[in-house]
């Protein structure tokens, strides 16, 4: 994408600030991989990856070199941005570099790109592999094994399910979020993706429909309404 397109969808002040829907947001933060923007006033921000406008570049033999080099804010950055690599024959070799290589918040990070970029086989290996060694914060990847089509997916978000349910903070209320609910939720619409019946899951929904977090409450909404038109639908303020 050249320079011209990019301020058509950024804004003319791109990459010093960035125009999103009406907001202005400045430059906070430019990272080798990444750059952030924010507008603290209207508490907004974005990040914008540095390989999608060809201002950062690297290869497989640099990473593999480099990798352990790096501080941590630098590893997580390329994996928040990895997936703008759509295209590069390195892509793959990239992603494998990083599930044996990182740690559960890069797996996460580029859950999607594991589902989108291997073959199903070993993509859904990784992936359920990575499920069970985290301890939270799973949503991305129970997408992206949803995401995998993989016959037994069912079958490992299933008994994800079961582990979160049983979770003694499952239900605890939470000034902004109750990730172990949240994380439930989205197993759930993702067990739906691949076929499960709505009925089995239909008490647990209730449930998380009616939990003590208001965050929940919405998410609930968000990303089941569509598939339990009981449950109250959340309007955008």
């Amino acid at each position: 994408m050249d320079p011209a397109q990019f301020r058509s969808i950024y804004g003319s002040e791109y990459p010093d600030a960035v125009t999103l829907q009406g907001v202005r947001m400045a430059l906070e933060r430019e990272g080798r991989f990444i750059r952030v923007y924010s507008n603290r006033e209207l508490r907004s921000g974005t990040e914008i990856s540095r390989f999608q406008d060809g201002s950062a570049q690297i290869g497989l033999a640099q990473l593999e070199a480099e990798w352990a080099t790096w501080p941590g804010r630098d590893k997580m950055d390329f994996c928040k941005s990895c997936s703008w690599l759509k295209g590069n024959p390195d892509l793959p070799a990239i992603l494998r570099h990083l599930m044996r290589e990182g740690d559960c918040d890069h797996w996460s990070s580029i859950a999607w790109s594991v589902a989108e970029q291997l073959p199903k086989e070993e993509a859904f290996t990784n992936l359920a592999g990575a499920l069970l060694r985290l301890t939270g914060g799973t949503a991305n990847i129970t997408q992206a094994i949803a995401r995998t089509r993989h016959r037994d997916a069912k079958r490992v978000l299933r008994s994800h399910l079961d582990i979160l349910w049983g979770s003694a903070d499952l239900w605890l209320d939470d000034p902004f979020l109750n990730w172990r609910a949240f994380d439930a939720t989205c197993c759930i619409s993702h067990l739906l993706e691949v076929g499960a019946k709505r009925g089995d899951l239909e008490s647990k929904v209730r449930k998380l429909s009616k939990h003590a977090c208001k965050a929940n409450r919405e998410s609930c909404s968000k990303f089941l309404h569509e598939h339990y038109r009981w449950i109250p639908r959340q309007v955008d303020p």
